[in-house]
């Protein structure tokens, strides 16, 4: 798999993510436009100026957090390989991802990542296999909802962040082929049967490896392992 191919599907993943975005954000522009009013309403009242004034503050820096973050994994860009830890990443693209994550009544359950470690290699590259694993189980659930549940752990020398989803599963006969290039079960148009096979060349290349599997009962367990540092 080229660079090329990496950077087409990453362009059209974050393309699918912008709705999402401008939802986010029109959330906190809301909070933003109605504390402005309120303040010109409330004139020189000092105690419930400041008051808006902080509400408006904080909604600021809630929108500037998330176009920075969305900016900086959309763009394309000549891999690095440095260090960076679970958590930033975790912590980074929630920002921007919550919203396509929640679709469907699916519930976020985001570990703690204390000890969840560092690794070295692209982190804009590691978030896109994390975030092409964390949409898949999400779209898993879109039918009932579930809760989708993320964990981040140092084990035997790799990092390790899982994704379990309470979905149905994925069938036996259709299993060997999750890691094709363009194998998918979706007709709709924004799903290119890229997810898998990008995450798997993206953490195979920082020396670690990928697995899918189906759980006891209900739902489906996605496994990124990395060598940790």
């Amino acid at each position: 798999m080229d660079r090329k191919t990496i950077d087409q599907f990453r362009l059209a993943l974050f393309g699918r993510m912008v709705m999402g975005v401008s939802h986010e954000v029109d959330n906190h522009l809301s909070v933003v436009l109605g504390f402005a009013e309120l303040l010109q309403v409330l004139g020189v009242e000092e105690k419930k100026s400041l008051g808006g004034a902080g509400k408006i503050l904080s909604a600021g820096e809630k929108i500037a957090a998330i176009i920075k973050q969305f900016s900086h994994y959309v763009r394309p860009h000549a891999p690095a390989a440095e260090p960076f830890s679970i958590s930033a990443v975790l912590s980074e693209i929630v920002l921007f991802s919550r919203y396509d994550l929640g679709r469907g009544n699916v519930t976020l359950v985001m570990p703690s990542t204390e000890g969840a470690g560092r690794m070295r290699g692209d982190n804009r590259d590691y978030a896109l296999a994390l975030l092409a694993a964390l949409l898949n189980g999400a779209e898993a659930m879109a039918a009932r909802g579930g809760a989708l549940t993320v964990g981040a752990t140092v084990k035997e020398g790799f990092c390790q962040v899982t994704v379990a989803d309470q979905g149905t599963g994925i069938p036996q006969n259709i299993m060997p082929r999750i890691f094709e290039e363009g194998f998918t079960t979706k007709s709709e148009s924004l799903h290119s049967g890229m997810g898998l096979p990008v995450a798997r060349h993206i953490v195979s290349g920082m020396g670690g490896d990928i697995t899918v599997e189906n759980l006891t009962g209900r739902g489906c367990l996605a496994t990124l392992r990395v060598p940790a540092i």
